[in-house]
């Protein structure tokens, strides 16, 4: 697995140069018509992240790739046999490209509520999350919200990791989520499902965002 990330801020004039002529004459188009000058930099940069994963990862030239590129969706390799998720969340773009399906995502890191937690995630899920917590559970529970910095920080990583396990499969999130969990070890986060692994689980902290890729181990 190969697993890139740009800030858009950090498009230069020379990497225009060389990646736009890369872009097929319809997908110019596309991104030339978008409308919202932030929406035309996450397409472009996510064209430019999966070329340079996919030619890490197959060793092939970064304009030999047939992609159909998508932010938050299914991108598509036309003409290999791999596969890329593109994630993007504000200024963040990311890529991750792989032989096996793979799913990403960004997700801020953000205030919760211990009801939500209880929604999304499974009991042993919760009490992972809530291991960084300096509150008992009675207190806990009682909180309108949780904004301890770290528990935050573990809610953003174990809803990214959920959503990327998600994006990976191309199952449905609620119809799935008994089904699977994430498990913490004090300091790794593993996969319940052993056909999938977690590849990447960061946090981003200039950005303040969770991001996370899953990848399946076997095809």
């Amino acid at each position: 697995m190969v697993f890139k990330k740009m800030n858009i801020n950090a498009l230069s004039l020379e990497m225009t140069k060389h990646y736009y002529p890369m872009l097929t004459a319809m997908r110019r188009k596309k991104i030339n018509e978008m409308a919202d000058p932030g929406d035309r930099s996450v397409a472009f940069c996510s064209e430019i992240l999966a070329r340079q994963c996919l030619s890490e990862l197959l060793d092939a030239p970064e304009f030999s790739f047939q992609l159909m590129c998508n932010a938050n969706f299914k991108s598509v390799v036309g003409n290999y046999g791999a596969h890329i998720y593109i994630a993007a969340f504000g200024n963040i773009v990311a890529c991750a490209a792989s032989e096996t399906p793979v799913g990403a995502c960004i997700l801020p890191v953000r205030p919760f509520s211990f009801a939500e937690a209880q929604k999304l995630f499974s009991d042993s899920e919760v009490r992972a999350i809530y291991s960084k917590s300096g509150y008992s559970f009675a207190e806990l529970v009682n909180r309108p919200l949780c904004d301890e910095p770290n528990v935050m920080k573990m809610f953003a990583l174990y809803s990214s990791l959920k959503e990327s396990y998600f994006r990976a499969t191309g199952r449905g999130y609620r119809a799935n989520i008994n089904k699977m969990e994430f498990i913490y070890n004090g300091t790794d986060i593993d996969c319940s499902d052993p056909s999938y692994r977690v590849a990447y689980c960061k946090v981003d902290k200039e950005e303040n965002l969770a991001i996370s890729v899953v990848e399946k181990t076997t095809l």
